[in-house]
């Protein structure tokens, strides 16, 4: 539908190369997400055993841009006033959210801001946009990314397992399930044995959850990326 606020992230059943490198970079986000939670006081100690070299190249650049940032135009206006409670919800409000998300240059920073710091309101939008438009990865993905700044499990989870029953496309299934796994599995959540559940064995997307968990299975703990 559009683009996505962060850089956060064939038809048939196989798993393409793609996909398989998809999943080797999802698999070092996961590594790093279960690193950074199992042991937030030493968690950039720990990330060196990953492979991790640190560098000092945070100039505060995105902060300065987000903080500096102002509405360019009448729906990126509304938007800002909706965030900060001047105006309801309203269509217009959903409509110039969408409008943003597909224009030839968003305001990043803008936008950006509401998520870096859970604006409830920004919440609200995303869940009502998801009501429209249920199985949209790029929504999903700004719900990722609202969830890595304000944690919202339960609902992130709702809207997950609501995209993979509404979604008809075996390409788009598998992309949504991965990213439903990846986003959820570092939280003690089995998003794949929940789809598992869900879907018969010898449906199509019961197949696809087989081959992904035959996949992840047979790749070595000490894999190297």
């Amino acid at each position: 539908m559009g683009q996505r606020w962060s850089n956060h992230q064939s038809k048939g059943i196989g798993i393409t190369e793609g996909d398989l490198d998809g999943l080797r970079n999802e698999m070092m986000f996961e590594a790093v997400k279960s690193t950074v939670k199992s042991d937030p006081n030493s968690w950039a100690c720990n990330l060196e055993s990953l492979g991790f070299s640190w560098v000092d190249d945070d100039d505060g650049r995105e902060s300065i841009e987000e903080y500096a940032a102002k509405p360019e135009n009448a729906g990126q206006k509304l938007l800002v006033d909706y965030f900060e409670g001047n105006v309801e919800f309203s269509v217009p409000v959903l409509r110039a959210f969408l409008d943003e998300k597909n224009a030839a240059k968003p305001n990043y920073p803008l936008i950006r801001k509401y998520f870096r710091c859970g604006n409830k309101r920004l919440k609200e939008l995303l869940f009502h946009a998801l009501e429209s438009f249920p199985a949209d990865i790029d929504l999903l993905n700004d719900v990722c990314f609202f969830h890595s700044n304000c944690n919202v499990l339960k609902s992130l989870i709702t809207v997950f397992i609501r995209a993979c029953e509404e979604e008809t496309d075996p390409d788009k299934f598998r992309k949504i399930a991965l990213l439903f796994h990846f986003e959820t599995s570092a939280y003690s959540y089995a998003a794949l044995h929940e789809l598992g559940l869900r879907f018969d064995r010898s449906s199509l997307k019961g197949k696809i959850i087989s081959e992904i968990n035959s996949y992840l299975q047979s790749i070595p703990e000490d894999i190297e990326f």
